[in-house]
């Protein structure tokens, strides 16, 4: 006998903000972090209580980034699923917005800069309802990948019809 087939929605890509959307951050963690080390080996200020100081507010400067890149990337989550794709805000108080798979009418991808040459992009799924993209994807790492797999998606529900 065989299993019955199921019509359950399983997560085909799951993501999130790139972290080349963070940078300049992460390139201040790293000047924060390279001068709390230089202060400690290289003795660059004398006084001792001073130089702890120094090294505390650096270490944390360096960790008040660190975590608001960390809440900044939690609360935009992207997902495409084998019936929808949908954008999900927010840490504490939840909004979404999701569209069909089948409801797509077009798929827009820009890539602009280095970042575009690395991959990341930014998609915009819109309806015939809507003048304006519906679900938008900022700052996609592989977005041209998830674009696929949408469009891959969208010839399955029409070849299912």
């Amino acid at each position: 006998m065989s299993a019955p087939l199921t019509d359950a929605e399983e997560v085909l890509w799951k993501g999130s903000v790139s972290h080349w959307h963070y940078a300049g951050k992460w390139l201040l963690v790293v000047v924060f972090i390279a001068a709390l080390v230089a202060n400690v080996f290289l003795r660059l200020i004398s006084d001792p209580t001073m130089s702890w100081i120094v090294c505390g507010v650096l270490a944390l400067l360096a960790l008040v980034l660190i975590v608001w890149i960390r809440l900044d990337r939690s609360r935009r989550t992207y997902t495409v699923t084998n019936r929808r794709v949908s954008v999900e805000f927010g840490i504490v108080s939840k909004r979404s917005n999701e569209l069909r798979i089948q409801d797509i009418r077009s798929i827009n991808l820009t890539t602009t800069g280095l970042s575009g040459l690395v991959g990341i992009g930014r998609l915009e799924f819109s309806t015939a309802a809507s003048d304006d993209a519906d679900v938008i994807f900022w700052n996609t790492p592989g977005a041209t990948k998830v674009r696929d797999l949408v469009r891959s998606l969208q010839a399955v529900a029409i070849a299912s019809t």
